[in-house]
């Protein structure tokens, strides 16, 4: 039998459509299995695809299922503000008032709460991830440099470093903006370093930034996901804020920023991230706009 769900496509992590990062958000996802939800994302083709389902446990406002075209993921972080984003506009849309200020997200890595605030571009919805967790990865400066397109002398610090807020990733620090701007990543040696150390993809950064006013320049390569280039990454840069106060790269916590990611994909985005101390976890926030409504066949 035939069935049809709703769903909204939005750009997180700005305000303007066509920018940020995309992501499918399914309504009424609670009776989908998990071979179907796999399968929608890979139709959907976007780094990640999100399902709203009840919640299961206490505390929280519904249950998000987040997948990339290859994989269920514990948490991500433009899909957590996609996901809020549309709970929060499919209540006002019906009428429902007064609306919440938190919302409280279920995923696989626990409850995520999301706060909402007014400001002069309009809403911002800003996630509280879980606290960090560290790696070091053996991995040599002349291995980084090959898989990311760039002198060994372009990049500051022995290797790798890796975190988790929810999610694993790896980074490497380039010695400027224009660096990160103009790599060629290897994404085969990419994929192959994921497989082999569970970690999801490897982010590139830099101190500074190609936009005005930005603190940080990030970019994420996720191939072992079907991501070969993500355009805004809300777990990256969780991550990557928790080492930036953990090693007080811009000086000792609390530590606040601007991030710029997706410039040389067209999809500029900004992160607000914040730290208020080493260790705890980090508030990464941005904007979100509606793209599309839509109804898919099942």
């Amino acid at each position: 039998m035939t069935r049809t769900k709703r769903l909204w496509q939005v750009d997180a992590f700005t305000a303007d459509r066509y920018r940020g990062n995309p992501c499918a958000v399914f309504f009424d996802g609670g009776d989908l299995g998990t071979d179907e939800m796999q399968r929608i994302a890979q139709e959907m083709n976007l780094s990640e695809t999100v399902f709203l389902c009840p919640p299961t446990v206490e505390g929280a406002d519904y249950r998000a299922r987040i997948f990339t075209p290859r994989n269920e993921l514990p948490f991500a972080g433009h899909p957590t503000i996609s996901a809020a984003f549309c709970v929060l506009n499919s209540m006002r849309d019906a009428g429902f008032g007064p609306l919440p200020t938190v919302l409280h997200q279920e995923c696989l890595a626990g409850i995520v709460p999301v706060a909402i605030s007014q400001g002069a571009g309009g809403e911002t919805y800003t996630m509280t991830q879980v606290a960090p967790a560290f790696r070091t990865l053996d991995v040599s400066r002349s291995d980084v440099a090959s898989m990311l397109g760039c002198d060994v002398d372009e990049l500051v610090g022995p290797g790798l470093d890796a975190a988790t807020t929810g999610i694993w990733w790896m980074f490497a620090r380039c010695t400027s903006p224009e660096v990160v701007a103009r790599l060629e990543p290897d994404m085969t040696a990419i994929s192959v370093l994921s497989m082999e150390t569970g970690i999801t993809g490897l982010g590139a950064w830099s101190v500074g930034g190609t936009l005005p006013g930005v603190d940080v320049k990030l970019r994420c390569f996720a191939p072992a996901e079907g991501v070969p280039e993500d355009p805004v990454t809300g777990s990256a840069n969780g991550c990557l804020a928790s080492l930036i106060a953990r090693d007080r790269v811009l000086g000792d916590a609390p530590v606040s920023f601007l991030a710029e990611q997706g410039v040389e994909m067209g999809r500029a985005g900004l992160i607000s991230a914040s730290v208020p101390a080493v260790g705890a976890g980090p508030n990464i926030g941005g904007q979100v706009v509606r793209v599309m409504v839509g109804d898919l066949t099942i």
